[in-house]
């Protein structure tokens, strides 16, 4: 990555630094839960979105188009906001993570399209649907929530350009957290009925298989 490249990855934790807890924020509100808007949930979703800030850009790095960036950081910051907004209430905000679906998918188009790149858009559009139609499954049999499945279809529209390696890489991560977040539920009396969110291991699993 050159000195452009590097200063645009800076600029871009920036951005994704000051614009995820203020998404966070307002997902809370739309979900009624302002009081859960803590200092703590505040200053991880920054240091999140700065690392999803930067991971546009090496993923646009890695793509070889500038365009590509706008929407892996809307989408990015999104992710991280939905997820903080899940790890303290278990729910995730549907209008946060519509809108921000519409404004990834326009953005990808646009961009895409003007770099000529329809293989990227087709694939976008692919794995949105596989990754909605994976968690749909997991709602109807393995406890997870709808807003999941939202969830997971924002996360799939970020795959255009993922890797064999970055998705092997981002299913084990999903797994050992949840498997991590199953463990520590039944340690503190928790049963096969408890539940916990997946917000946090799915961002960390479609952020590392858009990046690596």
């Amino acid at each position: 990555m050159n000195g452009t490249w590097g200063v645009a990855s800076v600029a871009a934790a920036m951005v994704g630094a000051a614009a995820t807890p203020w998404l966070t924020t307002c997902g809370l509100a739309q979900l009624s839960r302002v009081d859960a808007v803590q200092p703590g949930l505040l200053l991880a979703s920054a240091a999140a979105g700065g690392g999803a800030g930067a991971a546009a850009i090496v993923t646009s790095h890695r793509a070889g188009t500038w365009w590509l960036a706008p929407a892996l950081l809307v989408w990015g910051c999104a992710l991280v906001a939905g997820a903080a907004c899940d790890a303290v209430t278990q729910r995730v905000p549907t209008p946060l993570v519509r809108q921000s679906a519409v404004g990834t998918g326009v953005l990808l188009t646009v961009g895409l399209a003007v770099h000529g790149d329809w293989r990227g858009l087709l694939l976008s559009g692919a794995a949105a649907a596989v990754a909605g139609a994976v968690l749909l499954l997991c709602w109807r049999f393995a406890g997870a929530g709808f807003g999941d499945v939202r969830l997971a279809t924002l996360g799939g529209l970020g795959l255009g350009h993922a890797t064999h390696h970055g998705l092997l890489l981002a299913l084990v991560a999903f797994t050992v957290i949840t498997l991590t977040q199953a463990v520590i539920t039944l340690m503190r009396g928790g049963d096969r009925q408890s539940t916990f969110p997946y917000g946090p291991a799915l961002t960390v699993g479609f952020l590392l298989a858009a990046t690596l």
